[in-house]
């Protein structure tokens, strides 16, 4: 049976070997959908071009238009090379950003995976290992996420 597989990659792992290997291996038998980050690149980005970082209990906020351009930017840009690097694999690499009316509105993707929650047989979000233990904080009780440290 094939399954429905979510798959969060932090883009501080995006280009790791056995995360690459791991999301080929899962799509091989099922439908694989990942959701790429790039948090590091963003606040690197944000500090060229002048721009404050700001935090709150839902990820980074962006004040401006052109800050939520350079959130879109940045992850179009994982975006399209993770997608060069899965090429024939079927898998499907998304960024978490929506489109309401004509907003741009990037989505924490960890808020993104558990919007998925109820529609996938699996889940799984890619950190570095000093990240485990605050991804598993934060998806505490949505036990079928499964959090791996590379």
């Amino acid at each position: 049976m094939i399954k429905n597989i979510l798959i969060k990659v932090s883009g501080d792992v995006i280009e790791k070997k056995e995360v690459l290997n791991f999301i080929r291996k899962k799509a091989r038998e099922n439908y694989v959908v990942v959701i790429c980050g790039a948090g590091t690149k963003i606040g690197k980005v944000f500090d060229k071009k002048g721009c404050k970082i700001k935090f709150n209990e839902h990820g980074r906020v962006t004040e401006t238009f052109k800050e939520r351009q350079i959130v879109r930017d940045v992850l179009e840009d994982e975006q399209r090379k993770l997608q060069d690097r899965l090429i024939g694999t079927g898998v499907s690499v998304i960024i978490p950003i929506i489109k309401l009316g004509s907003v741009l509105c990037h989505i924490n993707g960890d808020a993104y995976v558990k919007a998925g929650y109820l529609g996938f047989d699996e889940m799984y979000v890619f950190t570095l290992r000093d990240r485990i233990k605050g991804k598993e904080k934060i998806f505490n009780g949505f036990s079928k996420v499964k959090v791996i440290g590379v």
